[in-house]
This record gives structure tokens, C-alpha cells and sequence, in this order.
């Protein structure tokens, strides 16, 4: 009796220890296939240095260069903490291009751009491990997903990287992580001041902070209370601080605030339904925000509608529909879509993928049949919405065998990071339906060979080195790279329409002198960005004035006039 009952407990033994032997061999592998994840992550992001980046990230280089002024005396249309960071962002990248040939030449601007995109995959990467170590405090192996996918909403955003609303939800990405990450004496402290740079970088992007705020709250309430008053004090502190070294950039956000359209109209109204669903298209992360509230927890609900309203409003506030408004919308939305995965245990993998290659074809399309079909993909992303959501309800109503958690940890990892990469092909396109809908990266470097060669033929006509005054957007000043003697270099007051009775006169004033500055002895003027049928009088008379227009050169989309005897 005892032999056998000896034998029955060797054999349970050795079952146990295969059991646990599979269990091991099984984790190893999982653990692998995480750092292929990984790997093609890192991979993915290097082969998007080669990526251009966008004008308005080249107006903020480009007139920082030209104006001679720092960059915190120069007007770009970009709060100043913005404007010290993205210089920061640029001042390694900008010594090292210098190697491979002057600012404006071709090998000089991709040496430079790469080296900018870097320093933000860099940073997304230091925001993801931030939050996914944090998480891990409290979650262990199950935040390797969120940070995978917060990497992916950060480094797979080409364009964008590197614009107010991507800093912004990098800052607040590592806010969290940090507030969780070490004890509440110094991670509260250190995530409320990240929070405040999140909240200073756009006037628009608090939202986008408080919304990160919140969500630390949730996680962890006595870490959220401490951050939030850091971050209140920080950031009253940094504004006060603003009002006294630099008292111009008061006046300046103001402007920026009038020369804002009024996001409460009807018609804006219509933008933003369509810009949703340009959202939903382009991310599949977004387009599964619906299925996430499927049998979720009423705090996850909660927290969710908060922080989607937050970051929502971050970019309707704003009144006009770029791709790049929404990163805090998307960037929390693909952290969203990780939760959504693991509740049904990997259920939504093979709908997921099928919708990341409709993605990437659709994105691959001619921009004049998506114009010329708006209704129709419209249509067909509602459903793709209304499927994820009815295949999440049937998968968790459903008592079918699922995965493991660690397979669905790795799964969802895997999944956000594919659904972020479905539209960063070198031929997709910005946006679905959007202004930006025919903007791809091949087409911006074809832009800018052709900006560069108009450039070489300006110089050939006024040097390279001369002073002159731009009517121009600011990227101009980043392919021209010619110096001009104002804080103004892209004169945008003059530009914008009814510009002249919304802003104070004073800043006005300060425009029309650069155009009257008797140091600078040509005029370059883009007359497709200021169009002299609806230039304001002043303006006018000012070019009459001082610029022989008549005996202009045009050279591309540039008029070059000569200052009058």
C-alpha cells in the first residue's frame, strides 16, 4: 500500500515538474518573442529617421536662424517654453549637420532632420520605459503592453514628431510613469513639474495634462494630489517667472489667441465630425475606443470619458482640423485599445489585422478617389467600428477557450504597435479627407528639392548672406536661410485676414517696420501666402513704398523685389 502510494506521489512529482518545466519553456519563449517586438519597434523607428519633417517644425528652426534674436525674442506662433525645447530638441542635431554641409543645403538637412527625429525617438522611448516601469509597480509583466504602446503613439507619428501637441503627450506619457515609477516624495514632485510643461508647451495642450493628471489620480490618489499641487505651483511659477524676464509673450499668446477661428460654429462643427472619422481611419486604435467600454469597470469608464473629453477638447478648441492636434486624443487612445485587447483575451487580433491592412491600402490610395469618396469611407469606418465593438461584446459573452494572459499581454503589444506603423509607409498619406489628404513623405522630399532649388536660384540672383525681409510662411526661412533683422521674420500679423483689428496695433507696427528696414536690401515675397488682392491697405503702401516690385524677378513661387533708391 505505502509502494503504491509512493509511486503515485513520484508520478504527481514528475508531473508537476513537467507541468512546470512547459510553464518555463513557454515563458521563455513569450519573453523572446517580447524583445522581437521590441526590436522591430526600434527597427521601424530608425528606418523613420529618413522621414522629412513637417513645415511648421522647419518655420520654428527656420526663423530662429534668420531673425537675429534668440529664440525666445523671435515670434513663431509657438508659446516660448515650446520654442526653448524645440531648440534644445535641435541644437545637437543642428552642430552635427554642420559637418555634412551648410543649413540650407540638401546633405545639411538630412543630417539635421534625422538627427532632430532621433532626439524625439529618444524621448518617446524614455517616456515609454517611464510609464511602463511605473506600471509595472503595481502590475508587473502586465505593463509591458502600455509601454509598448505608448512608444508606438509617440515614435510612429511621422510628421508630427516634434510639434507642441506630440511634446505635450510625450511629457504627460512620462508624467505618469514617473509619478509611479519612485517613492511619492520625489516621483510626485517630478511628474507634477513634467505636467506643467505638458500644460505650457500649446495654450491648448492643458487639457492633455490634466487629463494625464487624472489618470495618475486614479492609479494612485495621494501620488495624484501631490503631482496636481507641484503642478500648480510649478506652473504659476513658471508663468510669473514669463511675465517678468520675457513680458512681450503675454501680448504674443494673446495674439495667437485672436488669430484663432471660433471653434463654436456650425461649420466647425462639420470639420469636426469629419475629423473624427479621419481619426478612426487613420488609427485603429481609435477606431476601437467603443469596444473598450464593453463590460468595463465603472472607474475604467469613468477615467476613460474623462480623459478622451480632455483631450478631445485639446484639439476642438483649437478650430482647425491637423492630423497633429489629436496625438493626446490618440496617444491615450492606443493605451485604451491595450485594456480593450486583454479583457477579451486576444479576441480582436484577427479583425485588428485585417483592418490594419485596409489601413494601410487605404492610405495608399490616389488622394482625388478618397476626395472624391468621402461618404462612402465614411461609411465603410463606421462599420469597422460598429464590427470591433460587436466582436468584442460576442468574444466576452462567449465561454470559447482564450489565450494565456502573458500571449495576451504580447499580442496586445504587438497589435498597437502594427495598428500605429499601417499608415507610416513612405507613400501614405497625412490624412484620409483632411487638407492634408495629399501630403505623403515622398511627396514632401520631392517639396523640398524642389524649395531647395528655388533657393540656389535666389541666392545666385542676391547671395546667400544678404539681409532681407520675408513675405513668406516661416519654413521659407528654413530653405533660404538669408538673415533678416527682425523678431518678426514670417510676418504672420500682416498675413492673417482681418489680422489688423484683432491684434494690438503696437505689434502690428513692429511687423510693417521690418518690411521698412533700410538695412535689409531685398524683399522675398511668396505672393501665394500673402496675396496682394487681399492684403490690407498698410501693407500695400508699405511695399509701394519701399520695394520696387515692378522690376521684381520671380523665381518659382517667389517674387525677389529690390529695395527703392
Amino acid at each position: 500500500m505505502h509502494a503504491g502510494h509512493d509511486a503515485w506521489s513520484r508520478g504527481l512529482r514528475s508531473a508537476c515538474s513537467a507541468s512546470d518545466l512547459i510553464r518555463s519553456v513557454e515563458d521563455g519563449e513569450l519573453m523572446l518573442r517580447r524583445w522581437w517586438v521590441v526590436a522591430g519597434s526600434a527597427l521601424a523607428a530608425v528606418a523613420l529617421l529618413g522621414f522629412m519633417l513637417n513645415g511648421n517644425i522647419r518655420y520654428q528652426v527656420g526663423v530662429g536662424r534668420v531673425s537675429g534674436y534668440s529664440v525666445a525674442e523671435t515670434f513663431s506662433h509657438r508659446p516660448i517654453l515650446f520654442r526653448l525645447l524645440s531648440a534644445a530638441q535641435a541644437w545637437l542635431p543642428e552642430q552635427v549637420s554642420r559637418l555634412a554641409g551648410p543649413t540650407t543645403s540638401w546633405e545639411g538637412i538630412v543630417v539635421f532632420e534625422s538627427g532632430f527625429r532621433l532626439i524625439a525617438m529618444l524621448a518617446a522611448a524614455g517616456a515609454a520605459v517611464l510609464l511602463w516601469r511605473g506600471l509595472a509597480r503595481r502590475w508587473g509583466t502586465a505593463a509591458w503592453p502600455y509601454g509598448m504602446a505608448a512608444f508606438a503613439a509617440l515614435a510612429f507619428s511621422a510628421p508630427a514628431t516634434g510639434e507642441p501637441d506630440w511634446m505635450a503627450a510625450a511629457l504627460t506619457v512620462a508624467a505618469v510613469g514617473a509619478g509611479l515609477l519612485w517613492r511619492p516624495a520625489v516621483g510626485a514632485p517630478v511628474s507634477g513639474v513634467l505636467l506643467a510643461l505638458a500644460a505650457l508647451v500649446k495654450i491648448s495642450t492643458l487639457p492633455v495634462a490634466v487629463a494625464g493628471l487624472v489618470v495618475l489620480w486614479v492609479l494612485d490618489r495621494r501620488r495624484g494630489w501631490l503631482a496636481a499641487a507641484v503642478a500648480l505651483v510649478s506652473g504659476l511659477a513658471a508663468v510669473g517667472l514669463i511675465w517678468w524676464l520675457a513680458p512681450w509673450e503675454i501680448s504674443w499668446l494673446l495674439d495667437i489667441k485672436a488669430l484663432q477661428p471660433d471653434p463654436w460654429t456650425m461649420a466647425h462643427a462639420i470639420e469636426a465630425r469629419d475629423y473624427l472619422f479621419n481619426l478612426a481611419a487613420r488609427w485603429p486604435t481609435v477606431a476601437l475606443l467603443p469596444a473598450f467600454f464593453i463590460r468595463a469597470r465603472r472607474t475604467e469608464v469613468w477615467t476613460a470619458l474623462v480623459g478622451l473629453v480632455l483631450t478631445a477638447f485639446a484639439f476642438l478648441v483649437q478650430g482647425q482640423y491637423f492630423v497633429y492636434h489629436s496625438l493626446g486624443f490618440v496617444t491615450l487612445a492606443t493605451l485604451l485599445a491595450v485594456a480593450t485587447i486583454v479583457r477579451s483575451r486576444g479576441a480582436l487580433r484577427w479583425p485588428l489585422l485585417v483592418l490594419m491592412a485596409w489601413t494601410f491600402v487605404l492610405f495608399l490610395t490616389p488622394v482625388e478617389w478618397r476626395l472624391a469618396h468621402p461618404l462612402r469611407l465614411y461609411l465603410i469606418t463606421a462599420a469597422w467600428v460598429v464590427i470591433l465593438t460587436g466582436w468584442q461584446w460576442w468574444a466576452l459573452r462567449r465561454s470559447a477557450v482564450r489565450l494565456s494572459r502573458a500571449r495576451t499581454y504580447w499580442w496586445s503589444g504587438l497589435l498597437v504597435t502594427l495598428a500605429l506603423l499601417a499608415t507610416q509607409a513612405p507613400a501614405s498619406a497625412e490624412s484620409l479627407t483632411l487638407s492634408t489628404a495629399g501630403r505623403t513623405s515622398v511627396g514632401a522630399t520631392a517639396v523640398l528639392r524642389s524649395d531647395l532649388a528655388a533657393a540656389a536660384k535666389v541666392h545666385a540672383l542676391i547671395g546667400d548672406d544678404t539681409s532681407v525681409a520675408y513675405l513668406t510662411f516661416g519654413s521659407d526661412t528654413y530653405t533660404l536661410g538669408n538673415p533678416t533683422q527682425c523678431r518678426y521674420p514670417s510676418p504672420l500679423l500682416l498675413q492673417r485676414v482681418h489680422a489688423d483689428k484683432k491684434v494690438p496695433p503696437a505689434d502690428r507696427e513692429e511687423n510693417l517696420n521690418c518690411l521698412a528696414n533700410p538695412n535689409l536690401r531685398w524683399l522675398i515675397w511668396d505672393r501665394s501666402w500673402l496675396r496682394l488682392k487681399s492684403a490690407p491697405e498698410d501693407v500695400v503702401t508699405t511695399i509701394d513704398t519701399y520695394w520696387d516690385c515692378d522690376s521684381a524677378k520671380t523665381i518659382g513661387r517667389y517674387t525677389v523685389c529690390p529695395r527703392r533708391p
